[in-house]
């Protein structure tokens, strides 16, 4: 196969990846507007645990109460899509999941052919360089994430239920949280928001590395 005359980028590698149909496994996806649905509810928990916060501070009001039941109710709203779908989701991957994962590999064997077929038209010297890269970003990625957030990101969805369920046991009495464990559950709710963004990134900068990695053991030991 021809080497490429052009410079190997990581761009037009994303743009590849990007441009590939998700295939049969593409209902596990979540939908990008249910994404943005969980971070408005993440909001929407955070905005209902700030007034348990003031009243720490300022003198009750009103205002206070209505704030909070905002904030419970955009939470709700916000997060409800994502948990009826992942639901339906689970059950219907439950039933089916010998096929439908087969069928997945299947594709992505394909795919993942198509790729390298592309990286290795490009100088080893390139896909070293990058490859080298990639590892360097994934690392870094990892001291942050550890540093941040330690394992937090394995918990998944948990860390939000947990703070929505204090909301919903105390709607009828939402300044009665106290202050220490209001802190706390916004604090939970945006580390889940970060480590969520942080894992995603990884799992990205991991493609990549599996994808460059088999690039140049298909080119061996050629010279570029």
């Amino acid at each position: 196969m021809a080497e490429s005359t052009g410079n190997f980028s990581l761009a037009a590698m994303e743009r590849r990846l990007a441009a590939v149909p998700d295939g049969p496994a593409a209902v596990l996806n979540t939908p990008r507007w249910v994404l943005w649905l969980n971070v408005l509810g993440s909001v929407g928990v955070i905005v209902g645990l700030t007034p348990s916060v003031l009243v720490q501070f300022i003198r009750p009001q009103m205002w206070m109460v209505y704030l909070a039941q905002a904030g419970t109710c955009t939470a709700i709203a916000g997060w409800a899509p994502f948990i009826l779908r992942s639901l339906w989701v689970v059950l219907r991957s439950v039933r089916n999941w010998k096929s439908e994962q087969a069928a997945q590999l299947d594709y992505d064997v394909d795919h993942f052919r198509e790729l390298t077929d592309w990286l290795v038209t490009f100088p080893k010297s390139q896909l070293v360089e990058h490859r080298r890269m990639t590892s360097l970003w994934r690392q870094q990625l990892d001291t942050k994430l550890g540093l941040l957030s330690g394992g937090f990101s394995r918990l998944g969805f948990l860390p939000v239920a947990a703070a929505l369920f204090l909301l919903l046991m105390n709607q009828k009495s939402l300044l009665a949280i106290p202050g220490w464990l209001a802190m706390l559950g916004a604090f939970v709710v945006l580390l889940y928001l970060i480590s969520t963004a942080g894992a995603l990134m990884k799992i990205r900068v991991d493609l990549y590395d599996t994808l460059l990695t088999n690039a140049i053991e298909r080119k061996g030991g050629g010279h570029d």
